[in-house]
């Protein structure tokens, strides 16, 4: 499978684009017969299932595209013995809608024009996982042609301006090749001389078998989670208060530069002595009650370790959750 999945690469990366420049069904006809059947039906049938942002579907031969693009970054990530990740069909869906504003506004970055950071965008379409965003663009003097071919080209060549980086500035590389990422989202969007190409990481190691995502001030509420994996262990959670977002001009959000995956006003901490996890169902039920009317953007995190005492930090744990909770909207 290895072999043959790098051979599609090669094929329709660097021979197709030169043979079919502008035969969309020609080019969707043999990228498809490269693909293995069982990967195209299983992702086919979650894009037809997934209800959210159905305005942003992929169509099938778009979905092919997306495919092809999953096993070029899953080939980046072996070359640093990171485990490949599967297409996230939410997550492409958000970095759809994204990628087609951004082209249609002109700007570029990682902020919307509703003054929303990825997290944002994510939790709003039903996300509740981690989420760490690349995003690249390209533009021209003249239009480009919207082209399956287009799309494959561009989408790799954002993908290598990724993996080009070189330290310290190597942020979006880093985040490519990430250990914990399982899932990504992949969007892009061709707009008369603008491309947009957005990677939505996910980090996914919990189950929420119970959530609340909207709440009143003062409300008493829990939620209840469990790793995905029984080897893992909830470690922490931190809330981080934010105002409701505001909207942005495309001038405004050309001006910014990375985002941060938090805010400076921590509403709430627990540490491991306060998270109970149950030994049997691995469940562990938390208690939150919010204060003041705004976003408080959860995160919970993981350890492969149990708890044995003593100090407690973030610092190597894993992020299990971008959970985001509107309180007094």
């Amino acid at each position: 499978m290895r072999v043959r999945l790098s051979l599609i690469v090669l094929v329709i990366f660097f021979v197709l684009p030169l043979v079919w420049a502008e035969d969309d069904a020609s080019f969707f006809a043999f990228t498809l017969k490269q693909l293995p059947e069982e990967l195209w039906k299983e992702y086919r049938d979650l894009n037809e299932k997934e209800n959210w942002y159905a305005e942003y579907r992929d169509s099938d031969q778009m979905l092919a595209v997306k495919l092809v693009q999953l096993v070029y970054i899953n080939k980046s990530r072996a070359r640093y013995k990171a485990p490949p990740v599967r297409l996230d069909i939410l997550a492409s869906r958000v970095a759809n809608r994204m990628c087609r504003e951004a082209s249609e506004n002109n700007f570029r970055g990682h902020w919307n024009m509703r003054g929303e950071k990825p997290y944002h965008r994510y939790a709003f379409a039903g996300g509740l996982d981690h989420v760490s965003e690349n995003a690249s663009s390209r533009w021209s003097s003249a239009p480009f042609e919207k082209t399956l071919s287009n799309y494959v080209i561009f989408m790799a060549k954002g993908h290598d301006q990724f993996m080009a980086e070189q330290a310290p500035n190597d942020g979006h590389k880093r985040n490519c090749i990430d250990k914990e990422h399982n899932y990504v989202g992949l969007g892009a969007y061709i707009h008369n001389n603008q491309f947009r190409y957005y990677e939505e990481f996910i980090d996914r190691h919990l189950e929420f078998v119970s959530v609340k995502t909207a709440a009143q001030v003062g409300e008493s509420f829990s939620i209840k989670v469990k790793p995905l994996r029984r080897d893992q262990f909830v470690y922490a959670l931190i809330a981080y208060f934010e105002d409701f977002p505001r909207p942005m001009t495309p001038a405004q959000i050309n001006g910014k530069g990375s985002y941060p995956d938090f805010t400076s006003n921590q509403a709430v901490s627990l540490w491991p002595w306060q998270l109970k996890q149950d030994p049997e169902s691995g469940i562990v039920e938390i208690a939150l009650k919010f204060s003041k009317r705004g976003l408080y953007y959860t995160q919970i995190y993981l350890s492969d370790q149990p708890y044995k005492g003593g100090s407690a930090s973030t610092r190597g744990k894993i992020q299990g959750s971008g959970l985001v909770i509107r309180v007094g909207e």
